[in-house]
Order: C-alpha cells, then structure tokens, then sequence
C-alpha cells in the first residue's frame, strides 16, 4: 500500500493571518493644554465668572504650568491655588477672597500663597509640602507682622527614627532651599520654627513637663544638631540669593538652650 506524500508533512496553518501592530498616538503638547484648560474650565464654571475673566484665569494657569513644566494629572487642590493667584494678578480682589473662602484653607486674612506673602512661583513640590502639613504656615507671629514658617516634625514616624540621619538632613536641606523664595522679598529677613522634635525623639524633655521622658534612645541627632544644620543652610542661601540677613531659627516647643 503506498502511503501518500503528504502523510508525513507537518499541518498547515489555517489560522487568520496577523495583524500588523497598531502605532500608539501620544498626545501633543496642545492635546495636553487643551486638555488641562478643559479641566480648568469645569472648575471656574462653578464660581460662575464672567466669561473674559474665566478665559483670562484659565489662560493664565495653563501659561504658567507650561513653564513649570507641570502636565495632568495635578491634584484639584493645586489648581484651586493657581486659579486664586491668577485673579489675584488679574486684579479680582473680591472674586479671589471668594474663590478662597470656597476652595482653600487660610490662615488669617490671606491665603499662605498670596503673592503678597509669597511673590514668587509655587512649584508642585512646595505646595506638596504644605500640604502634608509637615511645613506650616503662622502668620502674624512677631510685633512687626513677620511670617513664621514651621518644620512640623511631628509628622514624622517614631519607628523611622533610626533612619533619620540619613534621610533627614538631606531632606531639610532639599526642604529649606525650596522654601527660599519665601524670604527673598526681605532679603532674608524672617523665621523658621521647629515643632515637635520632642515627639520624634530628637529633643530632652521640656522644662514644662513634670515627669521626665527619655528620648529615643537610637537617634543620633538632637535638636540642638538640627537647628545649627538649619542656621548653615540658611547660611549658604543667603550667600547665594544676596540677602542681607539669614532668618532666624526657633524651637516652638521648649525653651531655647
């Protein structure tokens, strides 16, 4: 019996034959402005601004994320900042008080941003900050009106504090050099506060307590360590932004020593 030739050859493919891979499409630079003033425009619609004002502030923001070199997704609470300090520029007083009241916490008469008290540019990364609530603002500190700026430390974990050495310097300095701009307006005049460096463990016990409290006893810097690193800091931006004077340095929660 004879076999056939084709016994032994292997199955044809009789499947449908493959797709050439699709190009993805990125989106263009104007693809993400116009989306982000879409976003924007549903944002202002809700303060129902006239439409001229709503295009200005729209503008405005979207010019200014262009040269931060910021795109979306961005948190709502940024863009609620921005849109204030535009009709801020713009002269919106009263739409900026009410667009404040609505959208953002305040401390005192003006938002912690106002270009009166911050005339410089916001980067993400300082809002973040702030927003963390690890850096606070207090206003109205001294006789004269200066703004107190505060390293909250209690925002820090007591478990990370074997860690601190290593990643804290470091992000005190990236922190302070970030918050420069704030003094620039007074060529270095002003404060800086340290909170809650008894809490992580970095401070002896205040005077204030009766009962002694030991500090952490695998934390290698005090409060002491951390306030002089502030002050060198301080130091090399004055030098580098021309201040005339550095800012000063407190503790908040216990008495100087």
């Amino acid at each position: 019996m004879r076999t056939s030739s084709t016994a032994n050859e292997p199955p044809r493919a009789t499947c449908c034959p493959i797709p050439a891979p699709r190009m993805m499409i990125l989106p263009t630079s104007d693809d993400i402005r116009a989306t982000l003033r879409d976003h924007l425009t549903q944002l202002i619609d809700r303060a129902a601004f006239d439409p001229e004002l709503a295009e200005a502030v729209a503008s405005a923001v979207v010019t200014y994320l262009d040269e931060q070199g910021l795109a979306p997704p961005l948190p709502d609470d940024y863009l609620h900042l921005l849109i204030y300090r535009a009709l801020r520029s713009l002269n919106q007083n009263e739409a900026a008080r009410a667009w404040a009241a609505e959208h953002l916490h305040t401390h005192g008469d003006l938002p912690v941003f106002d270009p009166d008290l911050w005339p410089g540019p916001v980067p993400l990364l300082v809002w973040q900050l702030f927003a963390s609530r690890l850096v606070r603002p207090a206003h109205t500190v001294t006789a004269e009106g200066s703004i107190l700026w505060t390293l909250d430390f209690r925002r820090l974990r007591q478990e990370e504090a074997g860690w601190m050495e290593i990643t804290l310097l470091p992000g005190l300095r990236a922190l302070l050099e970030q918050l420069a701009p704030a003094w620039d307006e007074t060529s270095g005049v002003g404060l800086l506060g340290l909170r809650g460096l008894y809490a992580v463990g970095f401070a002896p016990t205040p005077r204030r307590r009766r009962r002694p409290r030991r500090p952490t006893a695998y934390v290698p810097l005090d409060a002491a360590a951390i306030r002089s690193f502030c002050l060198r800091v301080l130091d090399q931006l004055q030098a580098a932004r021309n201040w005339q004077q550095t800012p000063d340095v407190l503790y908040l929660d216990f008495p100087q020593r």
